[in-house]
């Protein structure tokens, strides 16, 4: 898959916002600008970066950690359970 420059400033964009990569902001929204991108565009892209950064680390690794999970083969039946499984149940059946 090849990206257009749209989708690749708005990505440097929000990769700069996301890390406050300030000289790499510049960079991408002098790029943007010159590329024809309006100022409230790019004002977007920067809220929405910013909105996702303010989310706390540790969320954005569990679901890193949940999406890039490889599928196991399952050991046992957990239908005798009670319980819902999630990640502070504390019964060790799932990652």
């Amino acid at each position: 898959m090849e990206l257009d420059t749209h989708i690749l400033l708005a990505a440097q964009i929000s990769a700069a916002v996301a890390t406050n990569a300030l000289a790499a902001l510049r960079a991408a929204v002098t790029d943007a600008k010159e590329f024809g991108m309006s100022s409230e565009e790019i004002r977007q892209i920067m809220k929405t970066a910013q909105d996702i950064q303010e989310q706390p680390l540790s969320h954005t690794r569990h679901l890193m950690d949940q999406l890039l999970r490889e599928t196991k083969k399952k050991t046992h039946d957990h239908s005798d359970h009670d319980h819902v499984h999630g990640p502070n149940c504390g019964c060790s059946h799932h990652s």
